[in-house]
């Protein structure tokens, strides 16, 4: 059995007595260059350095070791016993199960049963494979680790199931009234609080952060993984109409969260919320500064191990160049459009289609719109509906329907901007794309969706070409879309937009007769 951390631990720290580094080392030298992915350290007191350590820590003491608390989700937050008898196998199957090699881990606990259980469990999270409850649920009674690993195994064995999130839920709250120290108690809320705001628990999680920012070290790793979670918080509460005391707090809160991963030369983290500090810029219209937070998450981002982290920055970047592009600012389009060209080298068809698909969405709208002389608009047109139906195969209708609906509905938006045909009518394809649209959109579930669909419609509806000198049918269908805006809306501008085509569609008639 080989199994790989999906993170790979680039560097082991071990503190351990003055009197034992010997043994230590000794240890690892019968491995061959062990020692290269190894910081050994001498250490008396672990408590000095228990929430402060930013890498995978194994800490020596005189009666045993133990795999010290990762503050910094490398690895699953499976609590292993304590203390692990110190023992070379013993010792080198943890050395080599924390830096990902797996397989050496087996080698070494062929006879040693109850670690290899261990790691095997370990392993089940780690992988997203069945997991053994049995052998938690038989390993300790009603101890503090016993109970935090049962939610750590119902919390990601069960991510999708409401049954594991409930059980998951009321471990942890039974493990944190169980935890010996505040140290530990802290560590299994902050796994709870992942919980918590994947299931928008935010008021519940907002009172749990508070709680544990009160039992840590000010300025530790600890205390920084736990803010930064408060960070996430806060963004996931910040919404249209925006609260300028939320605002107000989360800023200052970011950027000192920011400032001290970077100092830490933690760059995954700098780099997410970078991201997050880029949204805020740009909701501000502060587009230089959004900018320049954007381009330097990407490069944070620049590492194998966070490749595809980069690539949503790339999108996000592209998004926001899109959206200074459509204030005023034409010259961002082609920038926007290398930029998303530049993801597409990351989120493939075959690795990533969702992310392949939305890509398509974005650059089907560019196409459409992009600036250019009038000979090589078709050209941008024929990229357009191709990214188009790239995106439609696949978010069709019958899995997704609500996608498809506002892919379509901007499908029909960019076919009124494309250059006339010769042997076809844009405007009537756009029609059939938003009646398409309409069939999804129903008034008692998306009114303003469908309402702004309407408004498309009847724009695109003056502009086909008819057969014959007056469509009695197409007349008929536009004055019903018209007053069932008005049915849709209490809104003054859009009510105005409607009553502007029932006058257009009044005249209309009154010149025919």
């Amino acid at each position: 059995m080989h199994v790989e951390l999906k993170k790979q631990i680039k560097m082991l720290s071990i503190y351990t007595p003055t009197n034992q580094i010997k043994t230590i080392e000794e240890w690892i030298a019968t491995e061959e260059r062990l020692h290269e992915l190894l910081h050994i350290e001498p250490c008396e007191d672990i408590a000095t350095i228990e929430n402060n350590q930013s890498q995978i820590s194994i800490a020596v003491e005189e009666k045993g070791f133990k795999v010290m608390l990762d503050w910094n989700n490398i690895i699953p937050p499976y609590l292993f016993l304590e203390p692990l008898e110190l023992e070379k196998n013993n010792f080198l199957a943890f050395v080599f199960g924390l830096l990902g090699n797996l397989e050496k881990t087996w080698h070494y606990t062929q006879n040693l049963p109850e670690t290899r259980k261990e790691w095997d469990t370990f392993a089940r999270i780690l992988n997203n494979y069945p997991i053994d409850f049995q052998y938690i649920q038989d390993a300790e009674k009603n101890t503090y680790r016993q109970l935090h690993n049962l939610a750590i195994a119902y919390h990601y064995g069960y991510a999708d199931s409401e049954t594991g999130m409930v059980e998951a839920q009321k471990y942890y709250q039974k493990a944190i009234q169980t935890a010996p120290n505040s140290n530990q108690k802290a560590f299994t809320a902050k796994q709870y609080l992942s919980l918590l705001l994947d299931t928008e628990q935010l008021e519940a999680a907002e009172d749990l952060i508070a709680t544990i920012l009160a039992w840590l070290p000010k300025q530790s790793e600890a205390f920084f993984s736990v803010q930064y979670i408060q960070v996430q918080l806060l963004m996931q509460k910040l919404t249209i109409p925006y609260d300028s005391a939320l605002w107000e707090k989360l800023k200052p809160l970011l950027w000192d969260t920011l400032q001290y991963y970077e100092k830490k030369e933690k760059w995954t983290e700098a780099g997410l919320l970078l991201i997050d500090a880029t949204w805020i810029a740009n909701l501000e219209d502060s587009f230089s500064e959004a900018l320049g937070y954007i381009n330097k998450a990407i490069q944070y981002l620049n590492d194998p191990s966070t490749i595809f982290l980069q690539a949503n920055a790339l999108v996000r970047k592209a998004v926001l160049l899109y959206t200074w592009s459509k204030n005023g600012n034409p010259q961002f389009y082609r920038s926007a459009l290398e930029t998303f060209q530049s993801a597409l080298k990351i989120f493939t068809k075959e690795d990533s289609p969702e992310m392949f698909a939305e890509i398509h969405h974005h650059l089907g709208i560019i196409y459409s719109e992009m600036p250019d002389e009038n000979k090589k608009r078709s050209v941008w047109a024929a990229l357009s509906a191709s990214s188009f139906k790239e995106a439609l195969s696949y978010f069709d209708k019958q899995n997704f329907p609500i996608e498809y609906a506002t892919i379509c509905n901007n499908y029909a938006n960019a076919m009124t901007l494309y250059p006339p045909m010769k042997k076809a009518d844009n405007y009537a394809k756009a029609l059939e794309l938003y009646e398409e649209v309409l069939k999804i959109r129903e008034a008692q579930y998306f009114p303003h969706e469908r309402m702004l669909t309407l408004l498309n419609f009847l724009e695109a509806s003056w502009h086909v070409s008819n057969e014959e000198p007056f469509n009695e049918e197409r007349y008929a269908d536009m004055w019903q879309k018209a007053q069932e805006i008005k049915q849709l809306t209490e809104e003054e501008t859009f009510i105005e937009e409607a009553n502007k085509h029932i006058e257009a569609l009044v005249k209309l008639k009154s010149i025919i007769s």
